[in-house]
């Protein structure tokens, strides 16, 4: 079901794709930074003395804020709207990322990663949110699969810039410069916002009232809602898993090189990124999303069971989750536009981040999982698991859904 517009005529052209590139640039800038942490590690245990634990503390402390902070920054959203909300997630990530490179001891760095993972968890309500409202509704597939795509980019450039510019000015050098540019491009942004829509000041209010708070905390326990929570777990229980330990199920399920195992897992982030792009446009172009996605997630299971099953050469393997990628990818899309299809514009954000704090379980849950799995030996019942799970978003996809309505 495609959602009809309300409020303002569409965007122009140049209007859509500036608006596009201020919220993909903040979700790249976000991913960005994600992924210039991890390389810093070696450089922060040695300045610091501390063991990789309390360095892994210090990344799940970023990851437990942005997850638990979804949920309420949805409801910020819908009340005071994507672009105040969003302004003020990407100063705190850059102020957060920043200050790293002046902390005087380790006991800092957690309390700045609080900051940085509140300022990444207004990401995706804000920018779902303004891509609904701003948008002409044959371009949202598209602008969901761009900007998806821009945080993709911005992932696979962290490292090495981050690593290339600690080699030349140190880690507290580089971390200093990339909080600047992030600063820089936050002002940016702020600058363009006059051509931004924003439901929270375009949707039009019934009796100068909202729905109140408990009709938003039944949409939140809605049917709907409630499988689409259990759709982005379970996809990011498999994302996550995949991301992991497919190099090292390789290696021990068919003995693959390291190299060819590292080749397949880069072939199927890359074709994943594309994938994006292209469902984005392929939902643009029909209307039949739930096809779309189940022929995915289908698609995705039946080559996963078959490397957990069938030694193959390194060439093929490397060509299967290149396939799966390209399957992922273009799932994303299909999802963001269902869960558009049966929300109300005003209730977009908080739903948003009901959502995004099932992916945020799944991604926490996966590497325990799959870790145990990896440890007992048992290589193959990965990929089993994976596909069980794809097979699982499948039947949430197939559960018929009714447009959600807010009884005031």
């Amino acid at each position: 079901m495609r959602q009809e517009t309300t409020g303002s005529p569409p965007p122009d052209r140049r209007q859509s794709i500036r608006i596009l590139s201020l919220v993909s640039t903040g979700h790249a800038l976000s991913n960005f930074y994600v992924l210039c942490l991890p390389p810093l590690i070696p450089f922060l245990k040695e300045e610091f003395d501390v063991s990789y634990a309390a360095l892994g503390l210090m990344l799940s402390v970023r990851s437990v804020s942005t997850g638990m902070l979804q949920l309420p920054i949805g409801f910020l959203v819908d009340h005071f709207g994507g672009k105040r909300v969003l302004s003020i997630g990407l100063v705190l990530m850059s102020v957060g990322f920043g200050l790293l490179s002046i902390v005087p001891s380790y006991w800092w760095m957690p309390c700045l990663m609080a900051v940085f993972g509140a300022g990444i968890a207004t990401i995706r309500p804000s920018n779902y949110t303004i891509i609904n409202a701003s948008m002409p509704a044959a371009w949202v597939g598209r602008s969901f699969g761009i900007n998806m795509f821009a945080g993709h980019s911005g992932r696979v450039m962290g490292p090495p810039l981050i690593i290339s510019a600690a080699a030349l000015w140190g880690w507290r050098g580089a971390v200093l410069i990339a909080g600047g540019i992030g600063l820089a491009a936050c002002f940016a942004i702020v600058s363009q916002w006059r051509y931004v829509r924003d439901d929270a000041v375009a949707a039009p209010k019934t009796g100068g009232e909202g729905p109140g708070f408990l009709a938003e905390i039944r949409l939140l326990a809605s049917r709907a809602i409630l499988l689409f929570f259990l759709f982005y777990l379970l996809n990011a229980l498999t994302t996550n898993g995949l991301h992991s330990f497919m190099v090292a199920a390789l290696a021990q399920l068919h003995e693959t090189p390291l190299a060819a195992a590292s080749g397949a897992l880069t072939g199927y982030l890359i074709a994943s990124a594309l994938g994006v792009l292209a469902g984005g446009f392929l939902v643009d172009k029909t209307p039949r999303h739930e096809l779309v996605a189940v022929l995915a997630l289908s698609g995705s299971a039946l080559l996963l069971i078959l490397v957990g099953s069938v030694s193959l050469p390194v060439v093929v393997v490397v060509a299967v989750m290149t396939a799966v990628g390209i399957f992922q990818g273009t799932l994303r899309p299909a999802r963001d536009m269902m869960i558009r299809a049966i929300l109300p514009k005003e209730s977009f954000g908080k739903a948003i981040g009901m959502v995004a704090t099932g992916a945020a379980i799944g991604g926490a849950v996966a590497p325990v999982m799959f870790g145990w799995i990896m440890d007992i030996g048992e290589a193959r019942w990965m990929f089993y698991l994976v596909a069980l799970c794809l097979v699982m978003i499948a039947a949430t996809v197939l559960i018929p859904k009714d447009r959600i309505v807010i009884r005031r």
